[in-house]
């Protein structure tokens, strides 16, 4: 009980946080290209995110409150294993159709 306690208070601080946080607009990281695109790899999902910039990561992470360190350029030309920016319903419907309303 004590320790749901302790990290419900944990979670509460956390939230207070990122609430209290103001991270960056995207318009602060200037103009992005190809070259300057940066990959990291997601542990929770095992895939590979990309962003424009490092800029974009480093403002993706303060929204989340996270701190991401494994990144490099190289992770974009993983393909293979770039994550579905799709919702997996929205992947099924494809095979099955629209659901009905």
């Amino acid at each position: 009980m004590l320790i749901k306690i302790i990290a419900l208070l944990l979670l509460f601080h956390r939230a207070v946080l990122a609430v209290s946080t103001a991270c960056p607009l995207e318009q602060s990281c200037g103009k992005a290209n190809d070259s300057s695109a940066i990959c990291r790899l997601d542990e929770q999902t095992m895939c590979i995110r990309k962003y424009a910039s490092k800029c974009h990561m480093d403002i993706a992470a303060c929204r989340e409150g996270a701190n991401y360190t494994d990144f490099s350029d190289v992770y974009c030309q993983m393909e293979t294993y770039m994550c579905e920016e799709t919702a997996t319903y929205e992947r099924w419907t494809i095979f099955f159709g629209h659901a009905k309303d």
